[in-house]
């Protein structure tokens, strides 16, 4: 059997270096030690050693086994260590070591799978498990561990709930009372079904954001569809629509709060029963629709979805999202009424009006706003950063800027003697139960709610896998897609837009101890004490106050501008998507630039697999490893031997990338090879025409000279003729392939290395045998190695054997540069001169004995060395090695059986080849 014997220093465990090194004791037993990872290697004095084994060597199913010294020779320097293998060709390696074919994808199959249970007891415990959470949650509860740190986080967040889920309530272009539930009801369901034990279910920033630019979008056709539902209201004062949406607790009715001063999106101004009527409508039906695309995700599985939305994207997003955060904040600072602009350059014709009415602007509204920046960032930046360790919860400076805002608008009666909006009268109960109004917005409400589903999914889970990373346990992505879906369904019914986990509140649940969504509760039983008891008393809390809330609580959005520059040093593309996605999102809108932003980074995607990096290896001298020859520069490239990589799949969008760079990189392009001897060959064709014309010609003159001479003298001139006939006869043109200018390349062998080849598709198959018969019309061989599994698959499929012999494919590089030099005696010497090369002459077990090729005599193991098992148990398999064709020079390198010439360069690595 022809194997190839290798001592050299050794592949290290890291790229950096590769001169870790790795002993064995020749005569001893050497077996792998599954534990530590390392070599154990027993001397025949008994002693024991560990060595590192970067190659993991595994010839048997045991933890230990006997080998001979020849099946793993091993030098006696710890620099060296020597590998025995035949060479081997793909087919051959998958005959002798039975390789099991890939199952066929069966759609039904899997669908069946999904669908279908038996109904055992087990069964019904994993569905319960995994549709509730909340069961396995609370079986490993401690309460005497963990229900004081939820008391804490649940408290600490339910304070900060209460005013940013009030200011939050202005984004979605809602009453304030509306933040409130939203921050209530969807927590609930939430705790039941929901899987991530840290974040925090309510309000956030940018899906409010969204949900408001929905309802506004939404407005002009509402109202004026609503005519006649507003006389109806107006005529008997709104009596009916409250009792049919709220509970009258004997208090406040919704009839008060129909006539209550709000602010809304549109500017201070005092919202009529109909404007609201037609923003609850909108946003619980958005609501619905969001809940139930989330839900359809969930059952479809569709959870992955999230990964489409890269960090660079997701961080670019929300940045230009906080700036029309920031544009919708900013006209309730100054006091000044802004008309309600949508689509496209919405932000810029915003700041236009906003500048033509800044004479109209409140100076007391700027002072109160521009009093709360100052005290909201003096508290947070330098007392609750700076001493975060040695508080037990941040002081809740949100909330006493409420309670202060309040107290101090209540005293001074800023509205009636600074014109300063207020809340207004707020309800007090909880909402009546009732369902979405379908109108006609729904299907123009569609495109918005798949947007917001995905995006307060993918930030919702994003938290909920950081917290699960940090605190050891799994997020369940389409358990997730369930759990917001319902919280969402559920919430639509009591009066509530979209919810999201915040990032804020459940950075600070986590960092104040919360260890299960009891916290939640905890959080929630305040917001209910505020809707059923405190809430009016919050009616005088100047607007400019909650805006201020908001604008403060946007710095860390807007600290994401940094980003850009770690970017630009990492990586171009990222830095691009981000960029693109933020300027999508400020000049054309939230939901449009998000749609921009997803295409933009997986155009980039495709750009980078259509224009992949392609490189041309060389041999690291003495080792079988062969690298980017523009990386390292002492590799070296191996006389007529080109091997070529492409960093990607091969798929129809980079086929003509791929032979580009091919002909390019290998210097040799078989067209223009072709093509120069399809020219000479036209020449050489063209001059025997004119040589075969010549000959006719005197053929021609000589039998006519013959016809006018006279008798007596016609056998000498017959013999003439004969000799200029026999003359012009062998006059012949010399053929084209021997001609000096005959085009023939330095390259007899070209390497394509398929290891990064994930893939392949049909157009890419086809383009391999284009690219294999391009090259052997002109007389090069391409061989293709390191073929994953299923690449060889699609070749099978694509009858791609039918064109390229299997011969033509080979396990490793190295054992393709073997069997392509098995030809070359010129550059075997040559290798020989390099690495050390012993050889002796016998045969190949191949079924039968049989004259082997030069390659398999260089190749073959010393006559006086004995077979190991390991090759022993390889060569009974069957045929393992390459056919190689017989070759007549084996006489020749008979002579040199037992010649050994030393290595110039490094003495102590060098390669034995037997």
């Amino acid at each position: 059997m022809s194997e190839f014997k290798d001592i050299r220093k050794p592949r290290s465990a890291t790229a950096s270096n590769i001169d870790e090194t790795i002993m064995e004791i020749p005569g001893g037993r050497t077996y792998r030690d599954r534990s530590t990872s390392v070599m154990q290697t027993t001397d025949t004095h008994g002693s024991t050693r560990k060595l590192f084994n970067p190659f993991n060597w595994r010839f048997g199913k045991r933890k230990s086994q006997d080998y001979s010294t020849t099946s793993l020779a091993v030098a006696q320097k710890s620099n060296t260590v020597n590998v025995a293998r035949p060479v081997y060709t793909q087919e051959h390696f998958d005959t002798g070591f039975d390789m099991q074919g890939q199952e066929d994808f069966n759609f039904k199959e899997k669908v069946r799978k999904c669908f279908t249970c038996d109904c055992s007891k087990k069964c019904w415990k994993d569905f319960m498990y995994k549709t509730l959470p909340f069961i396995n949650i609370m079986k490993n509860y401690s309460p005497r561990e963990d229900l004081p740190g939820d008391v804490i986080a649940g408290l600490t967040v339910g304070i900060m709930n209460i005013p940013q889920g009030m200011a939050y309530a202005l984004l979605a272009s809602m009453p304030p009372i509306f933040g409130l539930y939203v921050s209530f009801f969807p927590v609930l369901i939430y705790f039941f079904f929901g899987g991530s034990r840290h974040i925090s279910v309510g309000t956030f920033a940018v899906v409010s954001l969204m949900v408001g630019g929905a309802v506004e979008s939404q407005m002009d056709k509402c109202l004026s569809s609503t005519t006649a539902v507003s006389d109806a209201v107006s005529s008997d004062g709104g009596q009916n629509y409250t009792t049919s949406s709220f509970m009258d607790n004997g208090t406040t009715t919704m009839a008060a709060a129909l006539n209550m001063s709000t602010t809304t999106a549109a500017g201070p101004a005092e919202m009529s029963a109909e404007e609201l009527k037609c923003r609850l409508a909108t946003a619980t039906t958005l609501t619905l629709l969001v809940g139930l695309c989330q839900i359809l995700m969930g059952f479809l599985k569709l959870g992955f979805v999230t990964i489409y939305l890269a960090d660079p994207l997701i961080s670019g997003f929300t940045t230009g999202a906080a700036c029309h955060v920031f544009t919708s904040q900013v006209k309730y600072v100054f006091g000044i009424k802004v008309n309600r602009y949508n689509g496209a350059l919405k932000l810029i014709k915003t700041y236009i009006n906003l500048f033509e009415n800044i004479a109209t602007i409140n100076w007391a509204e700027l002072i109160i706003a521009a009093i709360c920046i100052v005290s909201l960032v003096l508290v947070k930046e330098c007392i609750n950063d700076r001493f975060k360790s040695k508080m037990k919860m941040p002081v809740p400076i949100d909330l006493i800027v409420v309670i202060l805002g309040t107290l101090i608008s209540y005293l001074a009666n800023l509205k009636e003697n600074f014109s300063v909006s207020t809340l207004g009268t707020i309800p007090v109960g909880f909402p009546q139960p009732s369902a979405p109004e379908f109108t006609s917005s729904v299907p123009s409400l569609l495109p918005n709610a798949i947007t917001i589903a995905v995006v307060a999914f993918a930030i919702s889970v994003s938290m909920s896998k950081i917290f699960a990373k940090k605190h050891n346990y799994e997020i369940d992505a389409d358990q997730e897609l369930l759990a917001h879906g319902l919280a969402n369904i559920f919430g639509s019914f009591f009066s509530c837009f979209t919810s999201c986990a915040s990032l804020s509140r459940s950075a600070v649940q986590d960092n104040q101890g919360g260890k299960s969504q009891i916290a939640g509760l905890i959080s929630s039983s305040l917001i209910l004490i505020v809707l059923v008891a405190i809430g009016p008393y919050f009616g005088t809390l100047p607007n400019s106050v909650l805006a201020a809330i908001i604008l403060v609580a946007l710095k860390g959005m807007f600290k994401q501008f940094t980003e850009l520059k770690r970017l630009w040093y990492i990586s171009y593309y990222d830095f691009l998507i981000w960029l693109v996605s933020w300027l999508a999102v400020v000049i054309l809108d939230v939901d449009l630039g998000l749609a921009v932003g997803v295409v933009f980074g997986l155009l980039t995607v495709v750009f980078r697999t259509q224009y992949p990096n392609t490189t041309v290896l060389a041999r690291v001298p003495h080792t079988d490893l062969y690298k980017d020859k523009s990386i390292y520069t002492t590799v070296q490239e191996v006389p007529g031997i080109k091997i070529f990589r492409i960093d990607a799949s091969l798929y129809y969008a980079n086929v003509e990338h791929f032979r580009k760079k091919l002909y390019k990189l290998t210097t040799v392009n078989p067209r223009t090879i072709k093509l120069m001897r399809a020219k000479i060959q036209s020449k050489v064709n063209k001059e025997i025409k004119e040589e075969e014309k010549a000959r006719a010609l005197r053929k021609k003159r000589a039998e006519k000279y013959t016809t006018d001479v006279e008798s007596e003298r016609a056998p000498s001139l017959d013999n003439q003729t004969d000799l200029i006939g026999k003359d012009s006869d062998n006059i012949d043109v010399i053929p084209a392939n021997k001609r000096d200018g005959w085009p023939k390349s330095e390259i007899q062998h070209i390497i394509v290395d398929c290891s990064m080849m994930s893939y392949v598709d049909s157009v890419g198959v086809n383009m391999l045998k284009s690219v294999y018969q391009e090259y052997s019309d002109v007389d090069i061989d391409v061989f293709l190695v390191n073929c994953k599994a299923a690449v060889r698959d699609m070749f099978r499929r694509c009858s791609f054997y039918e064109k390229v012999p299997q011969d033509k494919i080979y396990l490793t590089i190295h054992d393709a540069v073997i069997a392509a030099l098995a030809k070359k005696r010129e550059i075997l010497e040559e290798v020989n001169r390099d690495t050390k090369i012993v050889s002796r002459p016998s045969s190949i077990y191949n079924g039968s004995e049989r004259n082997v090729s030069m390659a398999s005599i260089l190749l073959n193991r010393r006559a006086s060395q004995p077979i190991s098992p390991a090759a022993s148990h390889m060569k009974a398999r069957g045929s393992l090695v390459p056919n190689l064709p017989p070759q007549g020079e084996d006489s020749e390198m008979a002579e040199h059986d037992d010649e050994k010439i030393e290595d110039p360069i490094n003495d102590e690595a060098h390669s034995e080849y037997v």
